[in-house]
């Protein structure tokens, strides 16, 4: 018992491990700026379409995306909570689930810039890696592969959180890739447009490759390898299936096949991946073609606590979450609190 004791000690408190760093995770935001506590259940949000809204509060509701005042306290918790992160991941989807002819071009850029001076106001010093979300364009899911003024102008917005080549790179595809800030030298931060490889997007149909992001991914790990270095990826849509609804897959079969092609190849430089899109607490592992586990996604929840609208999903709604983690900055492995360790402990 004494030896047990003893190494438990040595585990939780071994003077050679470093303070982990920490990086939030936010995703889903979908605020809603018409959200109103109306008498009438008809008017009190865009979001709940037709549906009556009959006992709304000022926090917002089930049946609505989320009031401002909502993602306004969501992004100063995080300030109360853990005010220092190293970094912010910030996945995307930022404006309400109505029609598109409810929310155009100036509409969807005007709540991404406002989400985005909100951030910046509550964490000035902190370096951001944010991604669009399909519902952050207009039309809605139609991201193309190529130039267009949503790219630009959002570029713009993120620029105090961009380096010029990922400014550049922005504005041709909307994904970039980054040296991790301060302690975690040896990180580098991959941001993917997803969007591209989604099933509702017509824009890219029949593409090999949009915007050949799946040869610059492939280009950036490799590079990654060389260098030593560990690589985090995020975006806003994962691979996969929903799990939600039988048979619902986000990405075009040709699309996830080459996202797993890549994982597959280039797994020993991924140390983590990151997304949203589902709204959900979730996580995906990654097989090797013998069916052993090479790789995890984690899937972070929304703020938003709106019931998704898919066919067969029964329980659709979600409460409004944020996340934060801990990591080894020098090998940017995961780390989990262990019973009985005040301290933590690295996740394989």
């Amino acid at each position: 018992m004494r030896l047990l004791t003893w190494l438990t000690f040595l585990a939780c408190w071994g003077v050679a491990r470093a303070e982990p760093g920490k990086f939030w995770h936010i995703s889903d935001l979908h605020l809603d700026p018409d959200y109103s506590v109306s008498k009438d259940p008809l008017q009190v949000c865009p979001s709940a379409g037709s549906q009556p809204v009959p006992s709304a509060g000022p926090w917002g509701d089930y049946l609505c995306d989320a009031p401002w005042i909502l993602v306004n306290s969501s992004v100063y918790a995080m300030k109360q909570i853990e005010p220092q992160p190293d970094f912010i991941l910030w996945t995307g989807d930022d404006t309400p689930h109505v029609p598109n002819e409810r929310l155009g071009e100036a509409a969807v850029l005007e709540i991404v810039g406002r989400l985005t001076k909100l951030i910046r106001e509550v964490f000035p010093d902190t370096k951001v890696y944010a991604a669009l979300g399909n519902h952050d364009f207009h039309p809605k899911n139609q991201f193309p592969a190529g130039r267009n003024n949503i790219y630009n102008q959002v570029a713009e917005l993120w620029k105090p959180w961009l380096s010029d080549e990922s400014i550049a790179l922005f504005k041709e595809g909307a994904f970039y890739s980054e040296k991790l800030p301060g302690p975690s030298k040896a990180g580098r931060i991959v941001v993917l447009n997803t969007n591209l490889y989604y099933s509702n997007n017509e824009q890219t149909a029949g593409m090999a490759d949009p915007s050949q992001q799946f040869r610059w991914l492939a280009d950036v790990l490799a590079n990654a390898s060389r260098a030593g270095e560990r690589v985090y990826i995020t975006g806003h849509i994962p691979p996969g299936f929903f799990e939600k609804t039988r048979n619902k897959a986000w990405f075009r079969e040709t699309f996830n096949e080459q996202y797993l092609e890549v994982v597959q190849k280039h797994h020993g430089v991924i140390a983590g991946q990151f997304f949203g899109h589902h709204h959900t607490d979730s996580f995906r592992v990654f097989y090797d073609d013998a069916g052993a586990p090479i790789n995890v996604m984690f899937l972070t929840p929304g703020v938003t606590p709106w019931k998704t609208t898919l066919p067969g999903v029964v329980n659709g709604a979600n409460n409004p979450s944020i996340r934060v983690f801990e990591y080894d900055r020098a090998t940017l492995s995961l780390q989990v609190r262990s019973p009985g360790c005040a301290g933590a402990q690295e996740e394989g």
